[in-house]
């Protein structure tokens, strides 16, 4: 994918099948030398950036694990599962 190239922007349902659609985008994302295109869910009310792990293992990033795990909520307040427990080093979008 070229960096240069104009994002696309989709729409996702959310699991729970409430209904409402949720702007998905494809972006670039940089990996040394490397780039590769990836889905991301743009959301404006987030705090903190999530990574999934399958995209990790597919993209073979380094990943590493917080000595002192941390509690990521959802927005409704619930614990994410296995958030919290491994991070990667800063990724440019």
């Amino acid at each position: 994918m070229r960096p240069e190239a104009p994002s696309t922007i989709n729409t996702a349902t959310n699991k729970k099948g409430s209904g409402d659609a949720r702007p998905v985008i494809t972006m670039c994302l940089h990996q040394g030398e490397a780039k590769h295109g990836v889905r991301v869910l743009l959301d404006t009310g987030c705090s903190i950036a999530l990574i999934n792990e399958k995209t990790v293992r597919q993209l073979k990033l380094e990943k590493k694990e917080h000595r002192h795990p941390r509690t990521i909520e959802s927005y409704m307040g619930e614990k994410v599962p296995e958030a919290g427990q491994y991070y990667t080093e800063v990724i440019k979008l």
